[in-house]
């Protein structure tokens, strides 16, 4: 069964508004932003900017100090889906070069991308609500400092589908995006359980901090028994609470806010085990040939995560930079 016209309809609006905001110059933004997006718009967004109410918060508050810091930002798309009536998930890169300081983080002089995961709902023809997780934690590796401890996996780019084939302008099958978002939800009751992975070709792209993995023999190293060590109660508080959930063709999403929410009982990415209710604000974004998942994107909000454990990777950053 092929997506609803309503979703493919949600789809060209999103599409639409993200074209012409690679086309427009900075002083265009609030023109365009205002054009797409309702006035009552709900926006939340990664640590330090956090929730936004309204378009002109959206605007003030994300989209012209992003346009600022980044005059020539353009916004590529590796993952593009809908479903559920509403919603519309994608995952890409913004690139554009680093001219003026951006959260704190001094500016470059070079281009350098910004790794995102993004839901948006539309209503009536407005964006009514938006998720948006970019990399931060990633740009500021890419200007220079490191504020957290290495990655166990591999940092820098992350790559789009294998197949790429992840951007679906038209419209896809809305039974194969229910299969693959029903094994991609039945995986994660044991994410180290071979089952559902293909072990020697799947890749998990994680967030800057835990780096991506390739195959089940580095996955699991990297990133499975280091979190249930840490998190050994997870899904005790709750697990798998979603904003939202599509699933369109071979790919699948979803979106937390937060997803996870657990105790701190073991260490963790640097972080002693202190017993704190930590939050994780995240997206999974799955590809899938048969009956297999092969590829699990992770955007993470990898700055409220530390703020949730007790600390402030962007004060880190001060007193690296001397401010």
């Amino acid at each position: 069964m092929i997506i609803s016209e309503q979703v493919q309809r949600n789809k060209a609006l999103v599409w639409e508004f993200w074209e012409q905001l690679n086309q427009s110059q900075p002083t265009e933004t609030g023109r365009i932003v205002r054009q797409y997006v309702d006035e009552a718009i709900v926006w939340h967004g990664p640590h330090p900017i956090n929730a936004l109410d309204g378009a002109d918060a959206v605007v003030s508050g994300f989209w012209e100090p992003l346009r600022t810091s980044f005059p020539d930002v353009r916004r590529v798309c590796e993952i593009f889906i809908g479903g559920h009536v509403h919603w519309v998930g994608a995952i890409g890169y913004f690139s554009g070069t680093f001219t003026r300081d951006w959260l704190g983080i001094p500016a470059t002089g070079r281009e350098l991308t910004i790794r995102f995961g993004e839901f948006s709902a539309v209503h009536q023809g407005k964006i009514m609500a938006t998720y948006i997780i970019p990399d931060v934690l990633d740009v500021i590796r890419q200007a220079g400092y490191q504020v957290v401890p290495p990655s166990r996996g591999r940092e820098g780019i992350v790559t789009g589908p294998m197949t790429g084939d992840g951007v679906l302008l038209s419209p896809g099958d809305a039974d194969e995006g229910a299969k693959t978002l029903h094994i991609a939800k039945v995986m994660c009751q044991d994410s180290s359980a071979p089952t559902y992975w293909d072990p020697q070709r799947m890749r998990w792209y994680g967030p800057s901090g835990i780096g991506t993995s390739c195959g089940l023999d580095e996955y699991r190293p990297n990133h499975v028994y280091p979190y249930w060590h840490a998190l050994p109660r997870y899904g005790v508080v709750f697990k798998g609470k979603h904003i939202a959930e599509v699933g369109e063709g071979n790919y699948a999403g979803w979106v937390g806010w937060p997803s996870i929410c657990t105790h701190l009982s073991g260490e963790y990415l640097g972080c002693p085990p202190t017993g704190r209710l930590v939050e994780w604000r995240l997206m999974d974004f799955y590809r899938r040939e048969g009956e297999l998942l092969i590829e699990n994107w992770v955007p993470v909000d990898m700055l409220h995560l530390f703020k949730t454990m007790g600390v402030d990777l962007l004060q880190r950053l001060r007193e690296q930079i001397g401010k």
